[in-house]
């Protein structure tokens, strides 16, 4: 229990930075069981300079290597949105084990909709 409050605080540290790089949080999702597991989905609100994006990385602290994954996850993900021209970018964040960082992107014309959903989100719903 220690440690999954620790890991939550580490994200909620990280989340003014993810802001600041586009990402706003949509769902942030706890499964209490042997191990905890927790599920954050972000979604990019915007195109944002891929350089603005690498100040605001330099300047933030190193933190967990959970939280750095996150961190560059987010990073990839821009980079990735802004070089296809793609619209909104989603990032699923399973904290289990093992973790992992499903990325989504949709055309410029789907942005608007926030509620994308694909195979992995009918087997999230499906299990839990």
């Amino acid at each position: 229990m220690a440690e999954f409050n620790s890991f939550t605080q580490q994200v909620g540290d990280a989340l003014p930075l993810l802001e600041q790089m586009g990402y706003e949080v949509t769902t942030f999702k706890v499964t209490w069981g042997l191990p905890p597991r927790a599920r954050l989905r972000l979604k990019s609100n915007g195109s944002t300079d891929p350089q603005k994006v690498s100040g605001i990385v330099a300047k933030a602290p190193s933190s967990g290597v959970l939280v750095s994954a996150l961190i560059s996850s987010a990073v990839t993900a821009k980079r990735i949105q802004s070089s296809m021209k793609l619209g909104a970018a989603f990032l699923d964040v399973d904290f289990a084990v093992p973790p992992r960082v499903n990325m989504k992107f949709v055309s410029p014309k789907d942005s608007g909709k926030d509620d994308v959903r694909d195979l992995d989100d009918l087997e999230y719903a499906c299990r839990n």
